[in-house]
């Protein structure tokens, strides 16, 4: 499987095949990209898209082994391997790397011609994008407490004036005269005869029951707030000097495209 530029991102982390990790992406081109310097590599080193073995979870496994890498990258410091398979004599300018292949049998070639072995001519140019960055607004919303509202209930006490109907009994004395009914049962003793007088008494007990409600509603109402937050974005200057075809010097804007090439 052939991976495109579209699949891979700066910053991803690049793997050998035998899990080795080389660095991370810091440039991407049309057919390769490049490794950021490290331990593992003595300069910024450039892979082909077609060395790629599999991308997986966010990382980047490589066809080759570490121990292939590490003498690849030993030989390049002697200026006779660069990239992966490939021989070239190579300069590192900024995020850019120009190099010029030719093949592992002294003849020029593409990179395509190297996995074939065939010795044809061929120039390689590289291009690297160089992301302009800017900052954006992220709007996100939370709840705070605005206000309160409170409800006081206070305790007011006051007298109520009932009038309840009670019943009592009166006691009325009176005297008859009785004759010639003979006498049950005398005894002729000192006896005191009670008869109780009833009366009826208020008993007042208290009950707590609802009178009335105070209902408060809460309604969601939505208005606009205005907010100013100072943004940043990068402004890019580009000068061309030496022995470049056209010198120039141009500065780009935000609104401007940020994908300029050069060849």
């Amino acid at each position: 499987m052939l991976f495109q530029r579209s699949q891979l991102m700066e910053g991803m982390t690049v793997r050998s095949s035998d899990g080795e990790k080389l660095g991370k992406v810091f440039a991407l081109g049309d057919d390769s990209f490049h490794i950021e310097k490290g331990l593992f590599f003595p300069k910024d080193y450039l892979v082909r898209y077609a060395d790629i073995s599999d991308i997986r979870d966010g990382e980047i496994i490589l066809l080759h082994g570490r121990d292939s890498l590490r003498r690849l990258s030993t030989d390049d410091k002697y200026g006779t391997t660069t990239g992966l398979g490939t021989t070239s004599t190579a300069a590192t300018t900024g995020l850019g790397t120009s190099t010029s292949a030719t093949s592992g049998w002294g003849a020029s070639t593409s990179p395509s011609d190297l996995r074939t072995g065939v010795g044809t001519s061929a120039r390689h140019t590289e291009e690297v994008t160089v992301p302009v960055h800017k900052e954006e607004l992220d709007i996100t919303k939370r709840e705070v407490q605005a206000g309160e509202v409170r409800v006081h209930k206070e305790v007011v006490q006051e007298t109520e004036t009932v009038k309840v109907p009670v019943r009592r009994e009166r006691v009325r004395v009176e005297r008859r005269d009785v004759t010639d009914r003979p006498a049950m049962n005398a005894s002729f003793q000192d006896e005191t005869v009670v008869v109780p007088v009833r009366a009826e008494e208020v008993d007042v007990n208290k009950r707590a029951v609802v009178d009335e409600e105070v209902v408060i509603r809460k309604e969601a109402i939505e208005e606009e707030r205005r907010v100013d937050e100072p943004l940043r974005h990068e402004k890019v200057d580009i000068r061309t000097s030496g022995d470049a075809d056209e010198k120039r010097s141009l500065n780009l804007g935000p609104d401007d495209d940020p994908l300029l090439r050069r060849r």
